[in-house]
């Protein structure tokens, strides 16, 4: 053995280098060397059955006497702007922020009753429809459409669904933020409203990224405070997809700043008309560890209370949601 390759397993024994050993797969090909593969053809899920009258009773009854007491008993839950949606006549695009996978169900729990019972969530497809049994969970629990996230064909079940008089939560970061701050903006919501002629309802969640963050099963303890801010109905001016994108933005990102502070504080602190987050000229990009900590700010008060107290829900039906948190 060479004096030099000696040297460089001086100290290390069989045991550790059979633990780097790939011992159940050939050794990896750089990826410059892999041949071509073309995308993946779109998968097929049938979600039709998830929203039949029947399917929907079951899933508004699952969240109403199930969900929904299991995040009263788990969170501190506020809800604001649902007058800003009681005069909704036609479906509309519900667009929030993503940071967590409690997102879906807190936007679902807070919507009035009415709103709920026709209201699906679009949902990748990649991540919730590669079993079977994550599959049919998440299309019952949520009436779900696959979104393909890989490319492929544009599915035209979010169309066939809006002409149905159904909502439709999109979340067009595409995917949960790895910091609790807004990402760039993908132009399906938009694009889809001005298609279909419907209006977008832009929503802002706090505090869910610190209430369970990318890599936890479940909440954090201690009843963490959440809010979800309700936003009024936005309209296209024109055909401009990209100009709508910007609008959705910047009005998705001022409902989280006046949950934050207060309404006229958001409005001066509105970013500029763009897709993506603004970032200052003069100052460098704020750390990595400095947004996850102003994303885990505590929201409101994490108050303890018993999750069947219906005089903090409102009456069954109403939509009224948690009272506001106090500051």
């Amino acid at each position: 053995m060479a004096p030099r390759m000696r040297q460089s397993l001086a100290g290390v024994g069989l045991r550790d280098m059979a633990r780097g050993w790939r011992w159940a797969a050939r050794p990896p090909v750089p990826r410059s060397a892999q041949p071509h593969q073309p995308p993946p053809l779109a998968r097929e899920f049938p979600t039709s059955w998830a929203r039949t009258p029947a399917m929907r009773a079951a899933r508004v009854a699952a969240l109403e006497f199930g969900m929904r007491p299991m995040l009263d008993a788990n969170l501190s839950l506020s809800v604001a702007g649902l007058d800003a949606i009681e005069g909704l006549r036609t479906p509309a695009v519900f667009v929030s922020n993503h940071s967590s996978h409690l997102d879906a169900p807190l936007l679902l729990c807070a919507l009035p009753r009415k709103v709920l019972d026709h209201t699906a969530v679009a949902a990748a497809a990649d991540y919730f429809f590669d079993s079977w049994w994550r599959g049919l969970g998440t299309a019952f629990l949520f009436a779900t459409v696959p979104i393909e996230r890989r490319g492929g064909s544009p599915s035209t079940a979010p169309a066939d669904l809006l002409a149905d008089g159904w909502n439709l939560i999109i979340f067009p970061e595409g995917t949960r933020s790895k910091d609790g701050q807004l990402a760039r903006f993908r132009f399906g919501a938009a694009h889809l409203a001005i298609t279909c002629g419907v209006p977008v309802v832009p929503v802002g969640i706090r505090g869910s990224f610190g209430a369970m963050p990318r890599g936890r099963a479940w909440t954090i303890p201690g009843r963490p405070g959440v809010s979800v801010r309700f936003g009024r109905p936005m309209h296209p001016v024109d055909t401009d997809i990209r100009s709508f994108t910007s609008r959705i933005f910047a009005e998705v990102s001022r409902l989280m700043d006046e949950d934050a502070t207060s309404w006229w504080d958001s409005l001066h602190a509105a970013p500029a008309l763009s897709p993506t987050p603004a970032r200052s000229a003069r100052s460098p990009q704020k750390a990595h560890w400095r947004r996850v900590w102003e994303a885990t700010e505590p929201v409101g008060s994490a108050r303890t209370a018993s999750p069947w107290n219906a005089a903090r829900r409102g009456p069954a039906g109403s939509g009224e949601g948690v009272q506001a948190s106090s500051r």
